[in-house]
């Protein structure tokens, strides 16, 4: 007698769709990025801040640059309708340094299955199809170890380092003046070759 077990066959994945963000995104994209600030960007920002109604603020944030997008493009993953991770673009801010990626994040279930990669990726595209340079640029925390050693697997290197802006402007919603690395691509269409 077969086992039952071994006749069933077991469904892929969902498959990952990357899309423009839209205003009816700016919700789940605050969501994300409330979410990805808590568990990473502990420790530098302050906890009354990032326990505070940071939701809120987010959602703000997002309904107005999805709802003005010029000069930018934010680009979002999906797996089973839901928001896996987005990548925001801000075109050509700096004349030595080009665009800046303003945010990347992945939900953390998602961590290590190629998304931020892929992310990257369109980023770049978005970058080469809009702006006036092929470089790229963007500001990490000195304590996210991790995700700086994500951006050097992709070619990206540390050419500066800064310090993080506070939120709102109120150097009390820091713990102390936290540091950040610039980490630089010149030619971004090196992101483009790294994923199919």
């Amino acid at each position: 007698m077969l086992d039952s077990s071994a006749s069933q066959s077991v469904a892929p994945a969902d498959p990952v769709i990357f899309s423009p963000a839209g205003r009816g995104d700016a919700s789940r994209i605050a969501a994300l990025h409330a979410d990805s600030w808590r568990r990473h960007y502990r420790g530098a920002y302050a906890d009354i801040y990032l326990d505070g109604d940071l939701l809120s603020e987010r959602t703000a944030v997002w309904s107005a640059r999805l709802a003005s997008p010029s000069g930018t493009a934010t680009i979002i993953a999906e797996r089973g309708g839901r928001l896996a991770g987005f990548v925001h673009v801000v075109f050509d801010p700096d004349p030595r340094w080009g665009s800046l990626i303003d945010n990347l994040h992945v939900d953390h279930s998602a961590h290590r299955s190629g998304i931020g990669t892929e992310l990257m990726a369109y980023a770049a595209r978005a970058v080469l199809a809009n702006a006036g340079s092929s470089a790229l640029y963007l500001w990490v925390l000195q304590q996210n170890t991790r995700a700086q050693t994500f951006y050097r697997a992709r070619g990206g290197v540390r050419v500066e380092t800064g310090f993080a802006a506070a939120p709102r402007g109120n150097p009390s919603l820091l713990n102390g003046v936290p540091g950040t690395y610039r980490m630089s691509w010149p030619d971004a269409s090196r992101l483009v070759g790294t994923v199919d």
